[in-house]
């Protein structure tokens, strides 16, 4: 640093260090005010922005998005506000990525470059923040953690605090909550770029979860998601404060989270907010909000809930991460997750589909049922069709029970107004064959649940489609399911 750099911070009563001339330096109390005071910014909002980013820790490795330290100076294709605020405070790049108090003095240049002026009103200093955090999303995370106040006590033993400010307040809504998949869930949508567009679990089955941990914040890996230049993304993203949820990708797309192209076509993955190696960002908030996604997910695509099916990142073959990390505590994670699926996703659970490639001989029909791919919402790459007749043709399904029991049936066939409308599904029970009949111009491209039968253990054919039918229009045989209740 040059003599008249000295001088000048000697004027404003900062040392080059970046603390209060004549107090003691070194806590992050001091740095954080002596940086607020050499750029004329309010503190309050310094320690909100450096809550957001990394509660208060200051990180050895850059975040997946290239951000430093705790005001995140960023360095990435498309943004470099860690080069910025080398240029604004004289200090070398290097210094800004490893040494605290600079990292916070770069972050308070940034914010006072943002701003251009300094009002005494901390929300007119909300489009500044969202500048500098590169977008509305966070600077309501900060204005949230404002408005709520925050304590911690960080790796170094240093304890740390922020005053509820109860007059901040968050600016704008995100998005509209009806347009994502998850019930409550906000949508946040991902470039194009950083995903594939698909029509799963037609186009490939869903069988996997795989949990992740974003190494930044909730804002940073959503906004991440939407830089085209990221190469990146994953379907949903759960907040460590309150458990916000956010979808950044369609369930029916594939999200390219894995770093395996095969797991990416077959599961759905989650990020949680936080730092693989500091486990006070896996709350009770974060665990109890993610376990009811996943619930809901295996119920939905029939996942078995065991530790097969719902996986970290670091155990997806060829992974190079470690995320979830060591703190991540799977037994009560599962727990949770069981409790809120009700037990009904547990166990068993077998999909057999038309196509010969996936059912390893577990389907058969005649040559009077063709095939056809004309469908955009069948299952997999086929399905097959017949003409109603009253003859004793039926396409069936075999199936590997376990243990006799309890078990839910669920049917799939393409969207086709044109389908029959009477198609008798028969499910082979240990008090004889039962016979439902399903509308096939409805609830196309979904699992649609026929009820819960008791089917005696074996491996055998258990499910048949019949073409015997007073009902116009193709009967369609795709694919079938049983889960274990």
């Amino acid at each position: 640093m040059g003599l008249l750099s000295l001088l000048v911070l000697a004027v404003a009563g900062v040392c080059a260090s970046g603390a209060p001339a004549g107090a003691q330096q070194g806590t992050l109390e001091r740095e954080f005010r002596a940086a607020a005071a050499e750029y004329g910014v309010p503190v309050e909002i310094l320690k909100a922005m450096g809550y957001v980013n990394t509660r208060w820790e200051m990180p050895s490795e850059e975040s997946r998005d290239g951000g430093w330290g705790i005001m995140h100076l960023v360095r990435n294709e498309t943004t470099d506000t860690l080069g910025e605020a080398s240029r604004l405070t004289g200090l070398p790049v290097q210094r800004l990525m490893t040494d605290r108090a600079a990292n916070i003095r770069g972050g308070a240049a940034l914010l006072a470059r943002a701003q251009r002026g300094s009002p005494e009103d901390l929300n007119a200093w909300y489009e500044a923040v969202a500048e500098v955090g590169g977008g509305r999303l966070y600077a309501n995370q900060v204005y949230e953690t404002l408005q709520r106040g925050a304590s911690a006590t960080i790796s170094t033993g240093e304890t740390i605090s922020l005053a509820s400010q109860s007059g901040a307040t968050p600016q704008g809504v995100l998005s509209s909550q009806s347009t994502a998949d998850y019930p409550g869930a906000v949508w946040y949508p991902a470039s194009t770029s950083n995903y594939t567009a698909a029509s799963r679990p037609g186009s490939h089955p869903i069988d996997r979860i795989v949990i992740h941990v974003t190494q930044g914040s909730y804002a940073s890996a959503m906004n991440w998601f939407q830089n085209p230049a990221a190469g990146v993304s994953a379907h949903y993203t759960v907040r460590s404060a309150d458990g916000l949820v956010g979808q950044s990708v369609r369930e029916k797309d594939i999200a390219w989270h894995a770093g395996n192209w095969e797991y990416n076509t077959r599961s759905i993955g989650i990020e949680h907010e936080g730092f693989v190696d500091d486990p006070k960002w896996f709350t009770e908030a974060m665990y109890q909000s993610s376990a009811k996604l996943v619930a809901y997910l295996c119920k939905k695509y029939g996942i078995p809930i065991d530790r097969g099916h719902i996986i970290g990142h670091s155990e997806v073959p060829g992974a190079t991460h470690t995320d979830p990390g060591p703190y991540w505590d799977w037994d009560k994670y599962l727990s949770y997750v069981r409790q809120y699926a009700g037990g009904s996703a547990g166990g068993y659970r077998q999909v057999v589909d038309n196509a010969d490639v996936v059912t390893s001989g577990r389907f058969s029909a005649s040559s009077g049922w063709g095939w056809s791919r004309y469908s955009a919402s069948k299952y997999y790459w086929n399905y097959r069709f017949a003409k109603p007749k009253a003859v004793s043709d039926t396409a069936k399904y075999r199936f590997d029970i376990p243990a006799t029991g309890d078990y839910a049936v669920y049917a799939w066939w393409p969207s086709n107004p044109g389908y029959n409308r009477a198609t008798p599904i028969g499910i082979k029970t240990t008090a004889g064959w039962r016979w439902v009949r399903v509308d096939q111009t409805r609830n196309g491209g979904r699992w649609v649940y026929l009820g819960t039968f008791n089917l005696a253990r074996g491996d055998e054919w258990k499910i048949q489609i019949s073409r015997w039918t007073s009902g116009s229009g193709y009967v369609i045989a795709d694919a079938m399911k049983v889960v274990r209740k």
